[in-house]
This record gives C-alpha cells, sequence and structure tokens, in this order.
C-alpha cells in the first residue's frame, strides 16, 4: 500500500464553524496523496463528526482519521496526531486554519521533493479581529541563528513542513509548555538542518491563539525553551538575556500603545 506523502492534521476543541472552514480548505486542494488526521478534544465530539462527513475529503485522502482525546492541551492533542501520522512529512493546520490557494500543497510538495530537506517553512498570513491581514515578514535562518533566535521571530507552525520520524525523533511537543512547545520544536528542528525556504503564502489564521493572550508568558516560556535547549554560555549567555529583554519591552509598547492606538 502506497502511504501518503503528508499528513494533515487538525486539532479542533468545541469549534464546529472554524473546523469546517479548515475542513473544506483541505478539500479544495489540487493534489491527492494526503492523509487527514482529526484530533478533537470537543466536550461533545457529534458536531465534528457530522462536519467531516459532510465534507468531500475522499479524493484526498487514503484514509481520514477522527480521534476524540480528552480535553488536556492543544501540544497532548498535536503529539495525539503526530503519533498516528503516516505520511513522509506532517503539517499542523488547525481549526480556523485554511490555505490561502488551492494549488499550494502541490507547490509545496514539489519544492520538498526535490530538496531532501528535514523540513521547511513558509510565510503564512495574520488576520486580526478586525479583518485586517498581514503577511509574516521575510525570516533568515542564518542571520536570527546569530542572535540565538531571541528577537523574536521564527516560522508559524501553520507555515512549517518536518519530516514526520524527524519530529518523532526529537520528541514532538514538550507539554511542559503551555504556549511555546512549538517553538520548542522549532529550536530542535534548528539543531537537525537548516530548513527549505518554502516560496509564497501557504495559510492564514486569525490572530488570538493562547501565545497572542498570554504574550507575556509566551516570551518567558520562549526564553526558557532556548536556555534549556540551546545551553547558552558566556557572552551568549548575556545577548540571550539582553534580546529577551528588548523583546519584551518591544512587544510590551506595541500591544500597550500601538495597537490600542490602532483599535478602532
Amino acid at each position: 500500500m502506497t502511504l501518503p506523502w503528508l499528513s494533515v492534521v487538525t486539532v479542533v476543541k468545541d469549534d464546529a464553524s472554524g473546523f469546517s472552514a479548515t475542513a473544506n480548505s483541505l478539500a479544495a486542494q489540487d493534489i491527492e496523496g494526503l492523509e487527514y488526521l482529526v484530533i478533537d478534544g470537543s466536550i461533545n465530539g457529534e458536531s465534528i463528526t457530522e462536519k467531516i462527513s459532510s465534507t468531500p475529503l475522499e479524493h484526498l485522502s487514503l484514509i481520514t482519521v477522527y480521534k476524540w482525546v480528552a480535553p488536556t492541551g492543544i501540544y497532548q492533542a498535536m503529539n495525539a496526531g503526530l503519533s498516528l501520522a503516516r505520511g513522509t512529512f506532517v503539517y499542523f493546520l488547525n481549526a480556523g486554519d485554511v490555505f490561502v490557494a488551492t494549488s499550494v500543497l502541490e507547490k509545496v510538495r514539489a519544492e520538498l521533493e526535490t530538496s531532501n530537506a528535514a523540513w521547511g517553512y513558509a510565510p503564512v498570513e495574520i488576520e486580526d479581529v478586525h479583518g485586517s491581514i498581514v503577511t509574516t515578514p521575510p525570516w533568515d535562518f542564518k542571520e536570527e541563528a546569530q542572535f540565538g533566535f531571541a528577537r523574536g521571530h521564527f516560522p508559524c507552525h501553520q507555515g512549517t513542513f518536518v519530516r514526520t520520524d524527524v519530529l518523532r525523533s526529537i520528541g514532538g511537543f514538550d507539554t511542559s509548555f503551555m504556549v511555546a512547545a512549538d517553538y520548542a520544536v522549532f529550536l530542535r528542528l534548528a539543531q537537525v538542518s537548516p530548513p527549505l525556504e518554502i516560496d509564497g503564502v501557504v495559510a492564514r489564521f486569525v490572530e488570538g491563539g493562547t501565545s497572542t493572550r498570554n504574550w507575556r508568558q509566551s516570551i518567558l516560556e520562549f526564553h526558557r525553551a532556548r536556555r534549556s535547549i540551546l545551553d547558552f554560555r558566556g557572552m551568549d549567555s548575556l545577548r540571550e538575556n539582553f534580546n529577551t529583554a528588548l523583546q519584551f519591552v518591544k512587544v510590551g509598547l506595541y500591544r500597550g500603545i500601538v495597537k490600542k492606538w490602532r483599535t478602532p
């Protein structure tokens, strides 16, 4: 039996409308050879299974797998999806996230297969609560590595594709982090190999997730992840502390002043 080239994992919790948007976005992709894994942490999963049955996914997937898990946390659910994945690559597009075009995955597949990369990343669009959309800025892996990845620039998981065996080998998502486990995964992937830079925007998500709402906690967890994974010493340690403090001030000013001023 031919295995899928990509396992798309959607984690959903009590968000049938968000899940419907995501599933229909996936169903619109002009490609075959996908596996779709739905990890549902809803109190009542019946509404999600109804959405699955009404979404035309058959042409995309060898199989669509639905699994209910106890609602213990998003990273626990993402790990559940990783444990089930049979694709060469795995990708997390959670409830409410959507692809920006029907040709996205076909293009991503072509770039990944010609590069033999362990992981790759692409820009994404971020939509705020007022409907304004911005694209994540260009990201230079080598330059950010020189700053210990402490300047607040890193790929979003909605734009990141990872070889399934590689993500498993680094332990998946560390659930000791409440809001930064995907960032910790990124740091561990950075130790495996440089990423492939995938051309073009792949997905859009709405700002307002846990790390956005709890930005102070996220910066502190990012700091803890860097200290535990990258093991800074001497001047590198001082530089990381400085950049963490600078990031805290910059984000605080933006959210406390600039964003409030822009809000109607």
